[in-house]
C-alpha cells in the first residue's frame, strides 16, 4: 500500500472563530481563495496525495460544511462526528470525537490552515512516525504556536500566544512554528485518545484548547518534528491573515 493511503486524515473544523466574524460569519474552512474554499482545497490535495479515509469533526453550522463535503462521497470515506456543544466543549472534546476509535495513522489538520501540496506531501514522505509539521518562526512572534524540542530532537512542548520563558528555553530549544497539521502513528492515535480522554476527565478541562492536552501527552512520548523545506502554508486566524493568504495564494 502507498504510504499515503495510510493516513487517516482528521480535520477539526467544529469552532466558530469569533476573530474571523467582522469577515463572514459561515465557518473558517468555507472562506474562498480562488474560488476555491479551505475545505475544497484540502479535498483535492488529499485526492490528489491518495488520502481515501476523512473525519470531519463539525459544530458549529455544520451543514453548511456537510452540504461541501458531501460533493466528495464518491471519492473518500468519510465519518462526520459532531461537536453539539462546541462553545462549551472545546477543540480538545473535537480532537477525541476525530481519533475515538481509530485504527490506522492520522494527520489532524486545523480547519484554518491553507497549504501548498508539497507541505502534505513531504510531511507524508517521511513515514508513519508521529512527528509536528514545523514551519519557521521567531520567539518574538507571541501568536503563533511556538515548538520546543529536547537534546534529542522530541519536540516536548509549544508555547501559544504567549512569550517563552527564560527556564523553558534554559530546558529545551526552540524550533519553530507548530503550523496545524500533525501526525501520529497508529500505536500513538491510541495513546493520544486515551490521554484525551483522561484529561477531559477534569470539568476544568473541558473548554481548554487541546494543545494544554498536547503538552502533557508530548512529556510522556517522543513525537519528532519535520521541518518544512518548501512549500507554503498560513493560518487564518483573523481578517489580516486572510488577506496575506488572498495575496500569497491568489496568485
Amino acid at each position: 500500500m502507498d504510504q499515503v493511503n495510510k493516513f487517516h486524515a482528521v480535520y477539526l473544523a467544529a469552532g466558530y472563530g469569533s476573530r474571523i466574524s467582522k469577515l463572514t460569519n459561515d465557518p473558517k474552512c468555507l472562506l474562498q481563495i480562488n474560488s476555491e474554499s479551505l475545505l475544497e482545497r484540502s479535498f483535492r490535495l488529499w485526492k490528489e496525495l491518495g488520502i481515501k479515509d476523512v473525519t470531519l469533526v463539525l459544530g458549529y453550522k455544520e451543514s453548511m460544511i456537510r452540504n461541501v463535503a458531501e460533493k466528495y462521497k464518491d471519492d473518500f470515506n468519510i465519518r462526520y462526528q459532531l461537536n453539539e456543544d462546541f462553545e462549551k466543549q472545546g477543540n480538545t472534546f473535537s480532537l477525541l470525537l476525530g481519533v475515538k476509535e481509530l485504527a490506522q495513522p492520522c494527520l489532524i489538520f486545523d480547519a484554518d490552515l491553507i497549504y501548498d501540496k508539497e507541505v502534505l506531501e513531504d510531511f507524508m514522505n517521511q513515514g508513519t512516525n508521529s512527528q509536528i509539521l514545523i514551519g519557521p518562526s521567531s520567539l518574538e512572534d507571541i501568536e503563533c504556536a511556538k515548538t520546543l524540542i529536547d537534546q534529542k530532537g522530541f519536540a516536548r512542548m509549544t508555547v501559544d500566544k504567549r512569550a517563552v520563558t527564560s527556564e523553558e528555553l534554559a530546558k529545551y530549544d526552540f524550533a519553530g512554528e507548530a503550523i496545524g497539521i500533525l501526525k501520529f502513528s497508529k500505536e500513538d492515535t491510541v495513546k493520544l485518545c486515551k490521554k484525551t480522554e483522561e484529561f477531559l476527565s477534569h470539568p476544568k478541562n473541558l473548554n481548554l484548547n487541546w494543545e494544554h492536552m498536547l503538552n502533557q501527552f508530548l512529556l510522556e512520548e517522543d513525537v519528532g518534528i519535520y521541518k518544512l523545506t518548501r512549500g507554503r502554508s498560513i493560518e487564518i486566524d483573523n481578517p489580516e491573515d486572510f488577506k496575506r493568504a488572498v495575496e500569497i495564494f491568489g496568485k
